[in-house]
């Protein structure tokens, strides 16, 4: 079952990999938050925001009822993103021309560093109509690779649209 798991996630990363880089200034916009509940340890660099929450950086946008920011004390920067809800989501514009992957999950982390995504239960991802279902799913938004498993029972499920075949006149 693995290694019919793996080679969908290469026939997958393989059909994707024309779009699978995130718009590059992303990372560098400011953050914009809105909660119903926020605070913030300078010590930790540890910010803590509840209910409704909504973030928005570049075209990354994330919803939860639980949001963990966390900042390199050091760098000063953002280097990490901890989401949960019922479901929290994620979405991020991958090119110029407006597609976009959109996520959601029990749980979300977002290693803006690192450029990866992981959602753990109820997982979904969805990118240029293909489409994956599991309890755990690791997607790099760098470079458009991923892997997905069920940890009860069930499958991973996947749904995959055929490439498009430019007509010749």
């Amino acid at each position: 079952m693995k290694h019919l798991i793996n080679i969908s996630a290469l026939l997958i990363s393989t059909l994707l990999s024309q779009y699978t880089y995130a718009l590059p200034d992303d990372i560098n916009k400011s953050i914009e938050v809105q909660a119903d509940e926020a605070s913030f340890n300078q010590n930790t660099g540890e910010a803590i925001y509840k209910g409704n929450v909504f973030i928005k950086q570049g075209s990354i946008e994330i919803q939860a009822q639980y949001l963990k920011v966390v900042t390199d004390i050091e760098t000063k920067k953002f280097s990490r993103l901890e989401a949960l809800g019922q479901p929290a989501k994620f979405s991020q514009q991958i090119d110029s021309t407006g597609n976009t992957v959109t996520s959601k999950g029990n749980k979300i982390h977002y290693s803006i560093t690192e450029s990866k995504l992981e959602i753990i239960g109820n997982g979904q991802l969805s990118k240029l109509n293909n489409f994956i279902s599991a309890d755990y799913i690791l997607y790099t938004i760098s470079d458009g690779a991923f892997s997905a498993e069920k940890k009860g029972t069930g499958r991973v499920s996947m749904t995959f649209q055929p490439p498009l075949v430019e007509e010749t006149n």
